[in-house]
């Protein structure tokens, strides 16, 4: 597996008076980064580095793996490039993300992923890792050239934006990857059925179009049985229902039940599918809308509980901006997606203010576990693995605003929320890529 794709170069640096937490315990110790690597951690580390960062007083845990992040670069760059996509990424304590391919033109080709390497290696502020369209043009039939775009850097495949249409594509897809290790990403949608709105009290009271659960769950169901069947890894994305998730279970009951080692089913989800319901969405601000919708009560406590019993893998941002004029449109007319990348160890550290899970929980679920899912050597604060390090303060108070937000796009729904818990630094490859004291 390759680096990622960054800008900048590997160095040294030295962390003193660590405290770290991470999936297996937490310690007090100092961190020794060599050309970009963790090379040492003990107590009372004496080393000539580039860089001397005082952590006293914070909080360190592993960078932030985002497995699902939208970089709107190559063709709507004034809405996301891969600058502003990467610092707002830096800030939110991300260091690490999966790019989707539905761009414009999408990445479906070596010649498009190449381009995406090439603005990385110009731009890119943290490792960004390309992903390739599972069918040409995102039309869920004719299978894309998987080899050629992994040679160019890919690290799995979706046509995330939608499902893959065709039954028959899916099993070729899930097939085909495993000839190259990379995962299917999955969008699970039947379009059929999908709307504006989660099936409930807003489609009754304001006339929305429903977007059952159902919708979500039925595709979900068809790519479990496909990829049981050809023993391959299937990654759901961005999960909204109690219904997905008790699907996810028995298939994952069934691998082990039956020793399929060769069938991999994975998932995640996103913060605002924990932290929001239908029962907070103002459908006078567009910014509530997203895909897969907010759902109920019943749904979101239900995830809780799957993310608790380690049902599902990973929390992914699912970042998703648009600029002003489109999100200005009422509700139905406006694209689904939102904006937080910048605060999205904020919102994920909420869970455990909230005491829905541990920090050392929450380090496993947007560190370890997605690093250890796509095979990417970091995701913990260990000898050996990349040097990509958040120094978190937990006791920061701030008040989300457009003004803080990096990203090009400002359609976040928690503009006013006061919270909890701030990005004091993130570190790539032992370079500062976000200092709250110098990028403000």
């Amino acid at each position: 597996m390759h680096k990622g794709f960054f800008s900048f170069r590997e160095k040294s640096a030295l962390i003193k008076n660590a405290f770290i937490v991470d999936k297996n315990r937490e310690r007090e110790a100092d961190i020794f980064i060599k050309d970009g690597v963790i090379s040492e951690i003990g107590k009372g580390l004496r080393r000539k580095t580039e860089n001397e960062i005082n952590a006293s007083g914070f909080i360190v845990i592993p960078g932030a793996v985002d497995v699902h992040f939208h970089i709107r670069e190559p063709g709507k760059p004034y809405e996301e490039d891969i600058l502003s996509g990467t610092r707002a990424a830096a800030h939110g304590g991300i260091t690490s993300l999966l790019m989707m391919p539905n761009t414009n033109p999408p990445i479906d080709n070596p010649q498009i992923v190449a381009f995406v390497v090439k603005k990385a290696y110009e731009k890119g502020k943290v490792r960004i890792f390309p992903t390739g369209c599972a069918t040409e043009g995102r039309k869920g039939e004719k299978i894309s050239e998987y080899g050629l775009m992994k040679r160019e850097g890919i690290i799995a495949v979706t046509d995330d934006g939608r499902a893959i249409k065709s039954s028959f594509a899916v099993r070729k897809a899930l097939e085909y990857s495993k000839n190259f290790s990379l995962p299917v990403i999955e969008h699970p949608e039947d379009p059929e059925l999908s709307g504006d709105a989660n099936e409930g009290i807003l489609t009754v009271k304001f006339g929305l179009t429903p977007y059952p659960a159902a919708s979500e769950e039925i595709i979900a169901a068809r790519d479990i049985i496909l990829a049981l069947h050809t023993r391959a890894h299937l990654h759901l994305t961005h999960i909204s229902t109690k219904g997905t998730a008790e699907i996810i279970k028995i298939a994952k009951e069934k691998i082990k039940e039956y020793n399929n080692i060769d069938t991999k089913i994975t998932c995640d989800v996103t913060p605002h599918h924990l932290l929001l319901t239908e029962n907070d969405v103002d459908i006078t601000n567009s910014n509530f809308k997203v895909n897969p919708p907010l759902r109920s009560e019943k749904d979101r406590t239900y995830l809780i509980q799957a993310l608790q019993e380690g049902v599902i893998d990973c929390i992914a941002s699912d970042h998703a901006p648009h600029p002003d004029f489109e999100k200005m449109r009422d509700f139905s007319s406006s694209p689904p997606g939102m904006s937080h990348a910048d605060i999205f160890l904020s919102l994920c550290f909420k869970l455990v203010l909230d005491e829905v899970i541990s920090l050392q929980k929450l380090t496993e679920l947007i560190s370890y576990n997605p690093a250890k899912i796509f095979g990417l050597n970091c995701g913990e604060i260990k000898e050996g693995k990349w040097a990509d390090i958040v120094i978190f303060d937990p006791d920061k108070e701030f008040v989300v605003s457009e003004e803080i937000i990096f990203s090009k796009g400002k359609n976040c729904p928690y503009i006013g929320w006061k919270i909890k818990g701030a990005v004091k630094k993130t570190i790539v490859g032992g370079n500062i890529v976000y200092d709250s004291e110098n990028d403000e």
